[in-house]
């Protein structure tokens, strides 16, 4: 069995949590000026994000559709809030690794997912991911507003601890970019991380449910990163946004079709 990363130190806990947060959002962090954060060790710590960053805006959209706002536009609302909270970071990975798709080597294709400009392949990648997870917030609200709210709770956090699983396989490309800076997790760190996964998913969702989609997460990480290894020489930081979007996605795609089923 993995042990904690740092036994039960409960501030290293925190300071692993507040880490997290100033990699994966735009939220204010206060951090100590005299400590350096372990952030490589902080990915166990990324699926208590996505919750954090998704409980306000799915509150707000669940409560708006009850309210009688149109579906389509309450799921609108959420995605919205959470890509306010995150600043778009998972969402502009997914963008850049999309544009990447045009280069003639992995030298190129790097350099082309490192412009801040956006292409055409960016823009549709984010166009139908973003209307992927639209749609199945909203079928889901047809069956129960609260399922809604409590499917992107879970999605929230599985997703996120699947880029953790991400870089722990796969090195990056080369020594630059966050995910290069930030390190690469051990074992006991991922371990830990995919656990609070599966365990924060049901706590919103049933065992089944969740273990399905906690298996489309893993096979869509693990094609993913696969491919990137062979089209780029590793997993950046683009890579690990690109692998939170399409599994967020997905596992919503598997949600809805076990509840269509």
């Amino acid at each position: 069995m993995a042990k904690p990363p740092h036994g039960f130190d409960i501030n290293v806990w925190r300071h692993d949590m507040m880490a997290a947060a100033m990699i994966l959002t735009r939220i204010p962090v206060p951090w100590p000026e005299d400590l350096t954060p372990n952030t490589a060790r902080s990915y166990w710590a990324f699926p208590l994000i996505g919750i954090a960053v998704a409980v306000l805006p799915v509150f707000i959209g669940t409560a708006l559709a009850a309210s009688g706002l149109p579906l389509m536009a309450a799921a609108a609302v959420i995605v919205l809030g959470i890509i306010l909270l995150t600043g778009g970071l998972h969402q502009d990975g997914l963008a850049d690794l999309a544009d990447g798709l045009g280069g003639r080597d992995a030298q190129h294709r790097l350099q082309i997912m490192r412009d801040s400009s956006i292409g055409s392949y960016g823009t549709l990648a984010l166009i139908l991911t973003t209307i992927i997870t639209i749609a199945c917030l909203m079928r889901i609200g047809e069956e129960d507003l609260t399922l809604m709210a409590q499917s992107m709770m879970a999605v929230a956090a599985m997703s996120r601890g699947m880029m953790g699983l991400q870089r722990w396989l796969h090195p990056t490309p080369d020594a630059k970019g966050l995910a290069a800076v930030t390190g690469r997790p051990d074992r006991n760190v991922v371990m830990i991380g995919m656990g609070l996964s599966l365990g924060l998913g049901v706590m919103f969702l049933s065992i089944a449910q969740v273990l399905a989609m906690m298996a489309v997460g893993v096979l869509i990480t693990l094609l993913l990163g696969r491919f990137m290894m062979s089209w780029l020489g590793g997993v950046n930081g683009d890579g690990l946004g690109a692998t939170q979007q399409c599994t967020e996605a997905t596992m919503l795609m598997a949600l809805t079709i076990m509840l269509a089923s």
